[in-house]
């Protein structure tokens, strides 16, 4: 008799067979333990429960990062996964309400748990924080939250003005594009009232225990909504220094208009964007002058300055607007003046009203004069292109104006920072793609405030994934390291005694390279509970 296989001898002993998720838990849970979120979690917050709260946060931010859930789902979603057993829970111990009340233990110790996490990583990661790109985006909500001091109908970033929204404010460093600092804003709050706050937010973050050391006088980058006279005296009054562009008003395009030619023939600056350019359409290089720029506000004068910038790029842009605006006024007006006189076009004030109509919100109406003369019945149009206020808006194609109070920062550095405020702005891209922020569908504002607290600590350890990589000098961005990682999986066997064996999935070399170069342990130590140190 022939003798048996391993198949034939293990098979009667086996009672089943589950596969479990590993996915990218190998990459991402050694940044957890290296940011020490749960020993900061529990011991600010209160643990008499079976599953401590600093063990849960970890959970849910483990689920935002792999495989974002309602909060109703990620007991499911833990329970097949290799999470469920590297913590060493039992499925009775996932049901809903558990992560609904984790959230409201959570939101008394925020602010001090940020504070601790992120200043401890910015010293051990050796993050650089003397400069900061501040923004603000929006979140769409489900449901109706009339009882909700955050949830408020406002601007849409999103387009999504049928919804209750609440508004995060995002200070990120400029070079590793960490998010350093968040604020959660009013739905309805208005952009332009937010920066002098974010100002002393920051200002106040950098005074905690925690962060001295961090930055003595950082730079805040922001878009025109930040860039007032309030915002530069407190700046001033702050110890901060500012940068971004100023709305072009009269004083504005006078100063931009003080740059002659022969200014502009020898102010070519360094800056280059990281883009390729068409062969037939080459890059030409940004020019930059400076002029002094004294900002006065409540009786006080700041001596600053401003750089007037011209972008060959932003110069085709405003042609081809001012083109498309013009073209669409024109042919409005041509149409009325071929009605004039018939039906409704025959009353001189319905035909004015149309007039008013076409110009309402066009950026080109005043680059076209009209005239309407006549009386009911005899009316008469005409219309033409202002070729004086034509002349004056092309003279201020391309160019706008950068304002600045740091001394010491050269031509190229400001226009250089400036460009990379879109760092902020790929960050609220994230929050809305990867790690799914939007809608929020959450029964408080307690746990809308938690929960952003631990989506803004996953983009935190996406960041911070990046970072490693780059510096270990793996040519991969996160998403790609995710997306490697996400295939794998473990098979779990159990036995007709209740003993349990799990198997970790072939690894990928791609796979391999990633955990020895980032030196990040096994994946096999997922496949156990892990020490239950808090």
């Amino acid at each position: 008799m022939p003798s048996s296989n391993w198949a034939e001898q293990m098979g009667p002993a086996l009672s089943g067979c589950v596969s479990r998720k590993v996915g990218a838990i190998p990459v991402l849970y050694p940044l957890l333990e290296a940011l020490q979120v749960r020993q900061s979690i529990n011991g600010l917050g209160l643990n008499g429960a079976d599953i401590d709260l600093g063990r849960v946060v970890e959970m849910l931010i483990l689920n935002r990062l792999l495989a974002p859930q309602p909060l109703n789902h990620v007991g499911e979603w833990v329970e097949q996964s290799v999470v469920s057993t590297m913590f060493g829970l039992a499925e009775s111990q996932l049901y809903d309400q558990r992560f609904g009340r984790a959230l409201d233990s959570l939101q008394p110790i925020l602010a001090e748990a940020w504070v601790q996490v992120v200043s401890r990583a910015v010293h051990q990661e050796k993050i650089e924080v003397g400069v900061l790109h501040w923004d603000t985006t929006s979140i769409y909500l489900e449901g109706t939250y009339d009882a909700s001091d955050l949830a408020a109908y406002g601007h849409s970033s999103e387009g999504r003005s049928d919804h209750k929204q609440v508004k995060i404010g995002l200070d990120v460093t400029s070079r590793e594009r960490v998010p350093l600092l968040y604020w959660l804003l009013v739905g309805n709050r208005a952009d332009i009232t937010t920066p002098v706050p974010n100002l002393s937010h920051i200002a106040t973050f950098l005074e905690q225990p925690d962060c001295v050391g961090l930055a003595t006088r950082p730079l805040v980058v922001g878009d025109c909504k930040m860039i007032t006279q309030p915002t530069v005296a407190a700046a001033h009054r702050l110890q901060l220094y500012y940068l971004g562009p100023w709305q072009a008003d009269n004083r504005v395009k006078a100063v931009i208009g003080s740059v002659g030619e022969a200014e502009w023939a020898n102010s070519e600056l360094d800056y280059r964007p990281g883009r390729h350019f068409p062969a037939d359409s080459p890059f030409m290089p940004y020019r930059g002058v400076w002029r002094p720029f004294p900002v006065e506000y409540e009786g006080q004068t700041y001596q600053d300055r401003a750089l007037v910038v011209w972008s060959a790029g932003k110069q085709r842009l405003d042609e081809d607007k001012r083109k498309h605006y013009l073209k669409r006024l024109l042919n409005r007006l041509a149409e009325i003046k071929k009605m004039l006189n018939s039906r409704r076009y025959a009353s001189r004030e319905y035909t004015a009203h149309q007039i008013a109509l076409a110009k309402r919100g066009n950026p080109a109406q005043g680059l076209v004069q009209t005239d309407l003369s006549g009386t009911d019945g005899q009316l008469h149009l005409t219309f033409a292109i202002d070729r004086t206020a034509l002349a004056g808006v092309q003279a201020l194609d391309g160019k706008y104006l950068l304002g600045t109070n740091a001394p010491a920062l050269s031509a190229s550095q400001v226009l250089s920072l400036f460009k990379a405020q879109d760092g902020v702005e790929k960050s609220n891209r994230t929050l809305k793609g990867p790690l799914a922020v939007r809608p929020l569908y959450l029964h408080s504002d307690q746990r809308i405030e938690s929960l952003i607290f631990i989506i803004l600590l996953a983009l935190f350890v996406r960041v911070l994934l990046q970072v490693r990589c780059q510096r270990a000098g793996l040519a991969v961005s996160t998403d790609q390291v995710l997306a490697a990682f996400a295939p794998l999986t473990a098979t779990e066997l159990t036995f007709v005694d209740g003993s349990r064996l799990c198997q970790l999935g072939t690894l990928t070399p791609f796979q391999r390279q990633v955990l020895a170069t980032l030196r990040f342990p096994t994946p096999s130590r997922y496949l156990t509970e892990l020490p239950s140190g808090r």
